[in-house]
Parts: C-alpha cells; structure tokens; sequence
C-alpha cells in the first residue's frame, strides 16, 4: 500500500556556503584549529551564516533565512535534568530510519485536535496491564481482513456484553444460545439437517420439515404444562395430555379408545 497523503518527504537544506557560491573575502571571519574544528561568522551579502563544526564532521549551521541545521555525524544525546518545551509554531515532521523505543515513565497525555492517521505495514500489537476504554461519540467502524478472507477474533474468559442491539448480517454460531426474554424469527428458525420455519410459526427439530402453524419432531416433545392445539410429529410425546388420554375411553367413529374397553359404551 502507498504512504497516506500526510507522509511528504524532506531534504536536508544545502549551505549558502556551496561549491557554487563561496564566501566573499574579507566579510567571511573564520578560525579553524589544528585538528580541524572551525568556527565561521560569515558576513557575504545575501549569504550570511554562522556555522560551528566538529573535525568529524559534526555541524551547526545557522542560514541567511535563520534556518537552523544541526547534523550529528555519530550518535546523538541531549539531556535536559529539569522541565523541558517544545513548541513548533509550523508543521513537525520525524523520520526514523531505524527503529524507535519511547519509554514514559509517568502518565502520557496527548490532545489532537484533528484527526489521526495511522499507517501500520507489519503487524500491530498492544497490551494494557489495566483497564482498556474506548470512547467515541460517532459510530466505530471495525474492518477486518481483505476483499476476500480474514476474521475477526474476541478471546474473553468470562463474558462479553452488548448493551444495545445485535444485528449480525451472515450466520450465528454459538455452543449455547439464552435467551432472558423472547427469541423472534421473522423467516423461521431451524433444527437438524432439514428444520425449517414458517412465517406462520411452524417449528421443526429434523425430518419431515413442519407446515405452518405446526410443531414437527423426530426426538421427544415434553411439556408438562404446555397446550397444544393440533399437534402432528413422528415420535412426539406430550407427557401430561398423553397421560389423560390413556386414563379415559375416548368414543370414535371406528370404536372406542384407550383403557381396556368395557363390554358396553354408551354414546
């Protein structure tokens, strides 16, 4: 992926003293030591500079413009043993080319009053010993993975909760579902290989698939309490309306039903 728009690259600026314009005899004062140090106070006109080097190579340069450039040839230190400002009136830019370890060892405050862009190439970790908050007042939007793969995972030993509601646009799995109030399937809920059901409120738990306004079951249906209008399963059982129909002779049109059946039965 490119750099975001915010990334613009910068050079070092090049001396007014250079190879095309050196400094003019006699506004150029400089003194330079056996070893190599120099120290310069040039006064050539449009060119004016002060400039203080290390025999490394190790400069400070002050621009006719008053830009400042400070270039350390080896490695870098500063010190500051009490408080320390930093203010930038114009735009702030830090490159690092190798890697970047900031440790704080009291509490970090930051306020932007922007926006913030974070372009991250490798892999982003971050691990919080305390409490983890995150607050906004907008909508938070998540995208995982590419166009075509990728997940998103929530690892919590104990629970997760969701105060508001839960719409999930593909499938839901879960080793257990609970519901404290009421579970609605607009188009049908299903069970088993072919569940299925209906609009009107069918309800399946395998084969054969129910038929509006019906419950269709292959496993044991107990309700002892439950009601049940016309009912039709497989292997189904409803324990209590069972029970009342084995203890009472039933008149049908082919005979009688249920306990032995005494010699005579009135109609």
């Amino acid at each position: 992926m490119d750099q975001p728009d915010f990334f613009t690259a910068w050079t070092e600026p090049e001396s007014a003293a250079n190879s095309q314009y050196q400094p003019v005899y006699p506004y150029n004062n400089a003194t330079q030591t056996p070893s190599g140090h120099s120290f310069e106070l040039d006064d050539t006109p449009t060119r004016e500079r002060v400039r203080l080097q290390h025999r490394s190579g190790t400069f400070i340069e002050m621009h006719p413009n008053g830009d400042e450039v400070h270039k350390v040839y080896g490695d870098g230190y500063e010190i500051t043993i009490s408080n320390k400002n930093l203010l930038v009136q114009g735009r702030m830019k830090i490159e690092v080319l190798g890697d970047c370890e900031i440790h704080v060892a009291g509490d970090l405050i930051e306020q932007v009053d922007g926006n913030v862009e974070q372009h991250i190439k490798g892999n982003y970790t971050q691990v919080v010993e305390g409490i983890s908050s995150l607050t906004s007042q907008g909508d938070t939007i998540i995208n995982a993975g590419g166009d075509i793969t990728g997940g998103l995972k929530i690892n919590t030993p104990d629970y997760m909760h969701i105060s508001g509601d839960f719409t999930v646009d593909g499938e839901l799995v879960a080793g257990k579902i609970t519901s404290t109030g009421r579970i609605d399937a607009m188009d049908g809920m299903s069970a088993g290989l072919s569940g299925f059901v209906t609009v009107l409120g069918g309800f399946s738990a395998g084969i054969p698939i129910a038929t509006p306004g019906s419950v269709t079951a292959v496993a044991e249906v107990a309700a002892p309490l439950g009601t049940f209008g016309v009912m039709s399963a497989v292997w189904a059982f409803d324990t209590v309306n069972l029970n009342l129909h084995n203890s009472h002779i039933h008149v049908s049109p082919k005979g009688p039903t249920g306990p032995p059946v005494p010699e005579e039965i009135g109609v």
